[in-house]
C-alpha cells in the first residue's frame, strides 16, 4: 500500500526526532551529511523552478488574452496580496508571544558534528535574475514574439514538474529527517514543537477568517447570500484535501462553481481553471506567517518591514504559476526565502516540514476562494441570465 506524503513527512520528523535524541556522533556526521547533500540539491533546483513557473505562466496568458483575463489575474493577485497583509500583521502581534524568546539562533546545549564530506551544486543563476528573465521570456512569448522559445518554456516546465513530483517531492521527508535529527541533537525539539502547534492553529484560524472574508466582499458586490455559495463550494474544499493539488480538483470546483446563484456558465468556465493554476492566497497566507516564525526562530529577530513588504510582493508574483503544483507554492518561495529573508539550509527545511503538513489545508483554501473570485468576476462580465437561459432554472 502506498503511503501518502503526509504520512511519510509526520514519520521523518518523528523518526528524526528519536534519532537526534540518541545518537552517537558518528551517526549526526551522516545525518548533517545527508542535510547538506540534500540542501544543496534542493537549492540548485530553486531557480529552474522559479524560472520555469514564471516564465510559463506569463507566456500562456496570451492564449486568453482580454479584460476579463486582465481582470481575474489582477483581482487574483490583489487578493493574495490582502491576504499575506493580513497574515502578516497577525505574525508581527502574536508569533513574539508564542516564540517567547525560544530561538535557534544561539548553538544548543550539543554541537553538531560537520558532515563527512560537503559536496556543493553551485545553480545556473542567482534567484532574482532567474525571476527577471523569465518575466521578460514569457512576455516576450506573451507577445508572439518569441514563438519557438514559448514552447522550450512550456516543455521545461513539464520536465520540472516531472522533477518535482519525482525527484524533490520524495525525497522531502529524507531531508525533514536530516533536519529534526540535528534540531533534537541540539535540544531544541520540545521549543519546536509547542512553537509550530500554535503557529499552525493560528495558520488555520486565518485560512477560515480569509474565506469568510472573501466571500462577505463578494456577497457584498454581488447580493449574493455569502453562506449559500460557501455551502455550494464546500465539496470542492474536501476535494482539494484529499488531492492537495488545485489542478486535481478543478472538475469538482468548475462544476461547483457552476451552482453558484446567478453564475453564468461561460464565466465558470474560464476562472475556475484560471485560478485554480494562478490564485494561492491560503498557500501564501502560510508561507508568510511561516517565514516570520522561522526567521524568528532561526535567526532571532523578526524580518524588517520592507523585507517582509518586498517578499510578499515578489511572493505574489511567484506563487502565480506555481499554484497547479502539489508542493510547488513552497518549492519555488524558497529562492526568496533564501534572497530576501536570508534564510539557511535549517530555515528552509523548517519551511518545507511546515508547509507540507498543512498543504492540504492550504489548497483547501486556494481552491474554496476561487469561487468567491469567480462571483465578482460574474458581476461584471457576466450574463445575468446565462444560466437560466441555458438550464431553465436559477
Amino acid at each position: 500500500m502506498k503511503i501518502g506524503l503526509i504520512p511519510r513527512l509526520m514519520i521523518g520528523l518523528v523518526l528524526g526526532i528519536l534519532v537526534g535524541i540518541f545518537a552517537p556522533q558518528w551517526l549526526l556526521s551522516i545525518t548533517e551529511t545527508g542535510r547538506a547533500l540534500l540542501g544543496n540539491l534542493i537549492q540548485f533546483f530553486i531557480p529552474f523552478i522559479i524560472f520555469s513557473f514564471i516564465a510559463a505562466s506569463i507566456a500562456q496568458l496570451s492564449k486568453s488574452a482580454g479584460k476579463m483575463l486582465t481582470f481575474t489575474v489582477s483581482l487574483s493577485y490583489i487578493d493574495t496580496i490582502i491576504a499575506c497583509s493580513l497574515a502578516a500583521i497577525s505574525s508581527y502581534l502574536i508569533i513574539p508571544q508564542i516564540v517567547e524568546g525560544r530561538t535557534f539562533a544561539e548553538p544548543g546545549a550539543n554541537s553538531l558534528p560537520d558532515p563527512i564530506v560537503e559536496i556543493e551544486f553551485q545553480p545556473f543563476m542567482d534567484i532574482m535574475p532567474a525571476l527577471i528573465f523569465a518575466i521578460v521570456i514569457g512576455l516576450a512569448a506573451s507577445w508572439g514574439k518569441a514563438k519557438v522559445i514559448s514552447t522550450v518554456v512550456l516543455e521545461l516546465k513539464n520536465i520540472i514538474d516531472v522533477v518535482i513530483r519525482k525527484f524533490i517531492i520524495p525525497v522531502i521527508p529524507f531531508f525533514i529527517f536530516f533536519i529534526f535529527t540535528g534540531i533534537a541533537a541540539e535540544g531544541e525539539v520540545s521549543g519546536a514543537i509547542v512553537i509550530f502547534g500554535q503557529m499552525l492553529i493560528l495558520i488555520v484560524a486565518l485560512q477560515l477568517l480569509w474565506l469568510a472574508i472573501e466571500y462577505s466582499v463578494a456577497s457584498a458586490i454581488t447580493g449574493i447570500s455569502p453562506f449559500q455559495a460557501i455551502k455550494v463550494m464546500l465539496p470542492a474544499y474536501f476535494t482539494a484535501m484529499g488531492t492537495m493539488s488545485s489542478a486535481a480538483t478543478i472538475p469538482v470546483s468548475l462544476r461547483q462553481g457552476k451552482k453558484i446563484p446567478k453564475m453564468d456558465n461561460k464565466i465558470a468556465d474560464f476562472v475556475m481553471p484560471l485560478c485554480a493554476n494562478i490564485h494561492s492566497a491560503g498557500a501564501a497566507l502560510t508561507l508568510t506567517i511561516s517565514a516570520i516564525t522561522v526567521s524568528l526562530i532561526t535567526l532571532g529577530e523578526l524580518p524588517q518591514i520592507s523585507l517582509i513588504t518586498v517578499f510578499i510582493i515578489v511572493l505574489g508574483i511567484i506563487l502565480t504559476g506555481a499554484a497547479g503544483v502539489p508542493g510547488g507554492s513552497v518549492l519555488a518561495t524558497l529562492g526568496i526565502l533564501q534572497s530576501i529573508l536570508g534564510f539557511n539550509e535549517v530555515g528552509l527545511g523548517l519551511m518545507l516540514a511546515l508547509f507540507m503538513v498543512q498543504d492540504t489545508l492550504g489548497t483547501a483554501t486556494n481552491i474554496t476562494g476561487d469561487g468567491a473570485l469567480a462571483m465578482m468576476v460574474n458581476k461584471y462580465f457576466g450574463d445575468r441570465n446565462g444560466k437560466e437561459e441555458e438550464t431553465g432554472v436559477e
